[in-house]
């Protein structure tokens, strides 16, 4: 009977385990979409005024990704050390992915583009001791 209790105790384990693995990957995709979101958004938009007829001037697709591997890259580590819950840092993340989408993609002025990296670094700079003695 004790054998039994182990071995149900020992599959209940790898239940829990598994569901934060498939938890974590979900997670893992909705940051993912999140990070790649500038890009999607400017074949959107382009696809969009192509068919309206609409000659839109919008930046070369490279000027696009480069901004967004040099936007989310800081981002999500800055985010991935700071001390929030995840819908938290879901919130944050999708404020600054909308400030950036229509700063960098719609307006063009990228130096204001990138101030919510600022302020992200500013956050994990007070953060910091707290996330020194987790470690």
């Amino acid at each position: 009977m004790n054998k039994n209790m182990d071995v149900l105790s020992k599959l209940q384990e790898k239940n829990k385990a598994h569901e934060l693995h498939d938890s974590n990957a979900r997670w893992n995709t909705v940051w993912t979409v999140l990070f790649l979101s500038p890009l999607l958004f400017s074949y959107g938009l382009e696809f969009y005024y192509s068919f309206k007829g609409i000659t839109f001037e919008t930046l070369p697709r490279f000027f696009v990704l480069f901004g967004m591997l040099g936007f989310g890259l800081p981002l999500g580590a800055m985010g991935s050390l700071m001390l929030f819950n995840r819908s938290t840092k879901l919130v944050m993340m999708l404020i600054c992915q909308s400030w950036f989408i229509w700063f960098w993609v719609i307006e063009q002025l990228s130096w204001l583009a990138f101030l919510p990296l600022m302020i992200a670094f500013i956050i994990v700079q007070i953060q910091m001791p707290k996330i020194k003695n987790q470690s």
